[in-house]
């Protein structure tokens, strides 16, 4: 069973009421939770009430009234206390009561736990020569970053029951391979830390966007429209402003791309209904395989590093 949009508002309270836990949100993830939450369709909820109003987490945790809602929502406040390597205390107290009230079993937080410290040791393979051709150059970036892009449109709005998460955790592979790969084109040859590092400084990988993507897109009317479009645009944008990056000899701090990001990604939106329909051709034509793939890695048969490799080769 799909989320509701009160299951899933209820749990856009409960994603930043583990933001805001230890009282001390900083600007940076403040500005990257915002820019998450901004990508969905609120309505009448606005990102400045979610953060100003004070949130009775038990009362968000009674609106979560089917099992599938109430791990979809915490495996959402999994992502928004872990994915981005450091889970303080104050946000652990706050996930151990909601596995506590929500009754989520021991075994799904230690498969939590089991794909985040793989992915975390996963690097996808990029061994890519120079080019020095000004044009074949561009235009090899150039049909990566659009590849990637598709990839992870596809990705995003494809909801895996029970660990949605999985497909978010593939799409910062596919980001940090592309980075990788541009910097390769240049003549650089790009440490995986530092690719992890420019996601990371645009807002790219974090827990706020693997938390709101994981519940957008198993929200009818949200999925679609929220989980291919913000996938796609932000991998399109990354391309972009990679490229930049290393056409400038990489020597400038990868934080001050985030402007040029912001811009990209709008010019990705719209490159995405440009290839609208050769996305949902290829959504259908993977849709079997990547489920099979999801089933493999949730029950432990592939590691999701496998699982990042075999989604590469799509």
């Amino acid at each position: 069973m799909s989320m509701t949009e009160v299951h899933a508002v209820a749990s856009l309270r409960l994603i930043v009421a583990v933001a805001k836990a230890d009282d001390d949100l900083a600007p940076q993830e403040r500005a990257q939770l915002e820019a998450a939450l901004s990508t969905l369709p609120l309505g009448g909820l606005s990102v400045e009430r979610l953060f100003a109003e004070a949130v009775d987490i038990d009362a968000q945790f009674r609106l979560l009234d089917t099992p599938q809602a109430k791990e979809h929502a915490w495996s959402a406040m999994y992502a928004m206390a872990w994915a981005d390597g450091d889970c303080v205390p104050l946000e652990q107290v706050v996930l151990d009561h909601a596995q506590h009230a929500l009754g989520i079993e021991d075994t799904t937080v230690t498969g939590l736990h089991r794909l985040y410290n793989e992915a975390r040791d996963t690097v996808l393979p990029s061994s890519i020569e120079p080019i020095a051709d000004p044009a074949k150059r561009a235009a090899e970036i150039a049909q990566d970053t659009l590849k990637y892009a598709i990839l992870s449109a596809i990705l995003g709005a494809f909801p895996v029951p029970g660990l949605a998460i999985l497909t978010d955790l593939a799409v910062v592979g596919l980001q940090v391979k592309l980075v990788r790969d541009i910097g390769q084109y240049w003549g650089h040859k790009v440490d995986p830390s530092a690719a992890k590092s420019m996601l990371y400084g645009l807002g790219l990988g974090t827990g706020a966007r693997m938390a709101v993507n994981n519940l957008a897109k198993l929200v009818p009317g949200w999925g679609s429209a929220v989980g291919a479009t913000t996938s796609f645009a932000a991998t399109w944008a990354l391309g972009k402003v990679a490229n930049e990056y290393f056409a400038t000899g990489a020597k400038d701090d990868p934080s001050v791309l985030l402007s040029a990001f912001k811009s990209a990604e709008k010019e990705g939106k719209s490159q995405y209904e440009s290839h609208k329909g050769e996305i949902a051709a290829k959504q259908q034509l993977q849709a079997e395989r990547l489920q099979q793939l999801a089933e493999d890695t949730k029950s432990g048969r592939i590691s999701q590093q496998q699982y990042q490799h075999k989604v590469s080769e799509l």
